[in-house]
């Protein structure tokens, strides 16, 4: 699955370039790639020069970025990015992030505010110097040690743990090395540019991402275009009881009272679930309600001790952009966070998967229409 994720697509992507008719042809072709090509470097400092390593996703970045070396003789200009580990609120590092010290905490940790991804690709495109490979991250890399403990004290952790080298490779055996691996890696090429980085400290970086958020928040963000109108798609979701048609059938998702007739600001809306077998009772206010353009809805009575939802609706080329932001707290405070989110994520993530694919079946049918 990794290898074909990153070597077939960008293979496919690379090819239809070259099939494409030398003045309809892309004049920039921008692809990924990781700082895991240099391999387990320990202390040293290493920059776009330095040799790639000999490890599994060392191997796989190599095989990752050769595709794009036949585009050169084509007049396509080629911009690799190294990627280090990317802070977002929208899952990524940040979202399996714990206050966990891996390993001894010596291996150096390479990061990049997802800002600098963006700025960065917006660069290459007026920017005609940026050829070849860049490694994109903060010129201050971390230990693993260091970086936790600022995230700890950020979220307001009153201490780390450390999980041992060999209770890792116990649990997550090959994939272990993806945690424990050292890799102080320097952005050389960029700062030969007098490139300038948006976030180089890691402290800010956080300030940035999570600002006024409480530690104890989780958040899960889904993007999904359909092509319609959001004149067309919005008037399904502000009807209450289509909820059931877009939830799972394993929660036995039913809606029990609604304080008004149509959907509206302030509505109460009653429900009745299942989770894992338990029945449970929520009750849910939309809170904002801006008919075209998005709602919010509340948990007032729940399985968790906050669930802030809004429901977005962007016009894009093509189509609209249903955006889901979610914030939510799990029981039990900093416990709960520890021990339940990893299952309670789960959930999360399994029940909007459902409703992604429950979506594009319904438009499939018209059912938007």
């Amino acid at each position: 699955q990794l290898q074909d994720s990153r070597i077939l697509t960008t293979s496919h992507l690379v090819e239809a370039t070259k099939l494409t008719p030398p003045e309809q042809r892309p004049r920039l072709f921008i692809s990924a790639s990781a700082i895991g090509i240099y391999g387990d470097g320990g202390d040293t400092l290493l920059d776009e020069s330095s040799p790639n390593g000999t490890d599994f996703l060392a191997d796989l970045c190599s095989a990752w970025e050769k595709p794009t070396k036949s585009l050169l003789s084509y007049d396509v200009r080629v911009v690799t990015m190294r990627l280090g580990l990317i802070l977002s609120k929208e899952g990524g590092f940040l979202s399996k992030m714990a206050p966990v010290i891996l390993g001894n905490g010596k291996q150096w940790t390479s990061w990049v505010h997802i800002s600098d991804v963006t700025k960065f690709v917006k660069t290459c495109l007026s920017d005609t110097r940026l050829q070849g490979p860049f490694n994109l991250v903060s010129p201050n890399p971390l230990t693993n040690s260091e970086l936790t403990k600022i995230y700890a004290k950020k979220m307001g952790y009153p201490l780390t743990i450390k999980a041992p080298e060999f209770a890792l490779k116990l649990a997550l055996g090959e994939m272990s090395s993806a945690l424990l691996t050292s890799q102080k890696v320097a952005p050389k090429n960029l700062l030969s540019l007098n490139y300038s980085f948006e976030f180089s400290d890691f402290s800010k970086a956080l300030d940035d991402i999570y600002q006024n958020d409480g530690f104890l928040d989780n958040f899960h963000i889904v993007n999904q275009f359909v092509p319609l109108s959001r004149e067309k798609i919005f008037p399904f979701f502000s009807r209450a009881e289509n909820l059931e048609v877009i939830t799972p059938p394993w929660l036995n998702f039913k809606i029990t009272k609604k304080s008004t007739e149509f959907v509206e600001k302030n509505i109460l809306i009653d429900y009745k679930l299942k989770i894992h077998g338990i029945p449970i009772k929520w009750r849910t206010q939309i809170s904002e309600w801006k008919p075209d353009q998005f709602f919010v809805d509340d948990q007032l009575k729940g399985p968790y001790t906050k669930w802030h939802h809004r429901h977005l609706f962007d016009v894009v080329p093509g189509g609209t952009l249903l955006r889901d932001e979610v914030t939510f707290r799990v029981p039990g405070s900093i416990l709960g966070k520890i021990f339940l989110l990893p299952w309670i994520r789960k959930d999360v993530q399994t029940i909007f998967s459902f409703r992604k694919s429950k979506i594009i079946e319904l438009q499939k049918q018209g059912k938007f229409d």
